[in-house]
């Protein structure tokens, strides 16, 4: 039975594979490289047992790749799409966990917006006091401290 492969990306002059069930297989991603490196359109791959995937450097059409695997083969490539979590989820989980941190921490009196207030409003405080009057860095740490400050009380309801 081959293994299953699917497309994890595909941009301008580049396309890679997963085969998640051959992911540290050295031999199997050395040979793998050894007899896609004579399919007829690809001009360069690079194989990483490690991670499972092949990354295929100006490639041909994929339907070419796809048949040239099963014929020799090597894996069934098929359409599913991968499984990837947007990075501006992932930023607003770790704020969020670390917000909740800093509240346990702190008995509830300090949240992540707060904390951002006060350093910003410290900014704002520290170029002042170096004579910064026309330097924009206070007065745009200021900004952002209040807008944090506002937007904090409308989230939480309190004004």
């Amino acid at each position: 039975m081959l293994p299953d492969a699917a497309v994890s990306h595909i941009t301008a002059g580049r396309m890679r594979i997963k085969i998640a069930s051959k992911k540290g297989d050295a031999a199997y991603f050395s040979c793998l490289h050894e007899r896609l490196s004579s399919c007829e359109g690809i001009e360069r791959l690079e194989v990483n047992a490690l991670t499972g995937s092949v990354l295929f450097i100006n490639p041909a059409d994929i339907k070419v790749i796809a048949a040239y695997a099963e014929a020799n083969k090597l894996f069934k490539l098929g359409r599913s799409q991968p499984d990837t979590t947007p990075f501006s989820n992932t930023i607003a989980k770790t704020f969020k966990a670390f917000d909740k941190k800093t509240k346990s921490f702190t008995g509830n009196d300090m949240d992540i917006p707060g904390a951002a207030f006060l350093v910003l409003l410290g900014v704002g405080i520290y170029q002042i006091s170096r004579g910064n009057f026309t330097a924009p860095a206070w007065y745009t740490a200021f900004w952002y401290a209040l807008n944090i400050f506002l937007k904090s009380q409308q989230a939480t309801g309190s004004e």
